[in-house]
């Protein structure tokens, strides 16, 4: 969605990002390839996360382990085919121009900021929490809307069921809230 935002030419598909990201079904989709991709195009991607990624870049897993939330470290570790080779691919967007990476755990307001900015925002959560759920699964939905009622976003999901999905306000921000390291990214043509 993000692809097709940012660049309605160039055809971007799921297949494409996945083919970019040398996705695996059944592991976690790291998006530091796809990052680089975009950044390449001309798009640039403010990030807040309170994940070390110089660490990460430069002491591989144990940096990322020392700096991630447990839940968050445990549920990647368990599910990312190459764990190390994303400590490399890291580096790539660590050094890219366009890219500004902001260390810090995210608040509410730094979303409805980045929301209200020329571009589109993404931000990981628990997906079992926002289902009312037990357990962890890391997940990225992409905002579409903020009311004072409700979030529409789209869910990206094996089902396809996830396209202007909707949660009340109150819900979504405390799942977002209750999360150790919630990360939230903000894609752009515009530098600010």
């Amino acid at each position: 969605m993000i692809g097709q935002y940012l660049f309605p030419n160039l055809d971007i598909t799921f297949e494409k990002f996945a083919e970019i990201s040398d996705w695996k079904r059944g592991y976690v989709v790291w998006g530091f390839p796809v990052w680089k991709w975009l950044m390449d195009h001309g798009a640039y991607i403010t990030d807040f996360d309170t994940v070390d990624y110089e660490a990460f870049a430069s002491e591989g897993v144990a940096g990322l382990k020392r700096t991630a939330a447990p839940a968050e470290f445990e549920y990647v570790e368990k599910n990312t085919y190459n764990l190390e080779l994303e400590s490399k691919r890291v580096k790539q967007a660590l050094s890219h121009s366009n890219f500004t990476y902001i260390r810090r755990k995210t608040v509410w307001n730094d979303v409805l900021e980045e929301f209200n900015k020329p571009g589109i925002c993404e931000l990981t959560l628990n997906s079992r929490a926002l289902k009312r759920e037990s357990g962890f699964v890391l997940h990225r939905v992409v905002l579409i809307d903020i009311t004072n009622t409700k979030v529409v976003f789209h869910d990206p999901n094996e089902d396809s069921s996830g396209a202007y999905r909707r949660e009340p306000l109150e819900h979504f921000r405390k799942v977002f809230e209750s999360a150790d390291g919630p990360e939230l990214a903000r894609y752009s043509l515009e530098k600010k």
